[in-house]
């Protein structure tokens, strides 16, 4: 499986991911606007799919509000911290699922289910097309899917680099999960939507981070909370526009399964 190589890395992550990342101002945000988004796309009683559920914060934030999530990473470690959080907060099997299985083999899932998601770039290490055939016998038609990838091209690292020379593009080399090096792919919305394959009708593609720094940043973002407000306010106008919707630090890319 293409997520074998990855599940070491986010194990050995995945007792301290939370407190790093789950307090990153940025990251912080970024998941606010896709729980907001999954909210509206999906209805209380809806069966849904977290691809790549990491600790589960969508998960948990989803099956609080009436959702039954059936979420799904490559890493034990990371099943195990989400079952322990769901376990915390009294989510039994009947609101949240939790289990080891890659997003590839997500069309062996029970189904039908009513809706699919993918949050902060698992789809980056993933195999497309075997996950989009997987939903296409997983998902029931006209079900809505959310996907958030990583961006190639951050339109604020790319400014810091010409300003400043620090920084290194996107692709250059491998990026490190806790010290272990992560084989990526960054497909952009055209090739999310060629990856997943027919069988989807695409409807919606914004950034995250098109203006923002990237969760890597947070120190500046802790530093500066007004010029980061500021900023996090320019971004809800600006992030579908055209050209800077492909320039975020991630890319959020909406449909339904036809």
């Amino acid at each position: 499986m293409a997520a074998s190589g990855v599940a070491p890395a986010f194990d050995r992550a995945a007792k301290g991911y939370d407190a790093g990342f789950g307090t990153n101002p940025v990251g912080l945000l970024f998941r606010h606007v896709v729980q907001e988004r999954l909210l509206t796309l999906l209805p209380p009683g809806a069966r849904v799919i977290d691809l790549g559920c990491g600790t589960g914060e969508d998960a948990l934030a989803l099956a609080e509000r009436g959702r039954f999530v059936q979420a799904l990473d490559a890493s034990p470690g990371m099943v195990a911290a989400c079952t322990a959080k769901a376990q915390a907060r009294g989510l039994g099997p009947d609101r949240l699922r939790v289990e080891v299985r890659a997003a590839e083999d997500v069309g062996g899932l029970a189904g039908p289910f009513d809706g699919a998601y993918s949050d902060f770039g698992a789809l980056n290490c993933a195999e497309l097309h075997m996950v989009g055939e997987g939903l296409r016998r997983a998902l029931r038609p006209g079900a809505p899917v959310l996907f958030s990838v990583m961006g190639r091209r951050p339109l604020p690292a790319a400014l810091q680099r010409a300003l400043t020379g620090r920084g290194a593009a996107r692709g250059r080399s491998l990026p490190h999960v806790a010290g272990l090096p992560v084989a990526v792919h960054h497909p952009g919305f055209g090739g999310l939507r060629e990856g997943m394959g027919p069988g989807f009708r695409w409807t919606r593609a914004y950034a995250l981070g098109v203006l923002l720094p990237s969760p890597e940043q947070d120190g500046w973002a802790r530093r500066h909370p007004m010029a980061f407000g500021l900023l996090a306010a320019l971004e809800r106008t600006v992030r579908a526009w055209p050209l800077l919707r492909h320039l975020g630090d991630h890319l959020v890319l909406e449909g339904a399964r036809a």
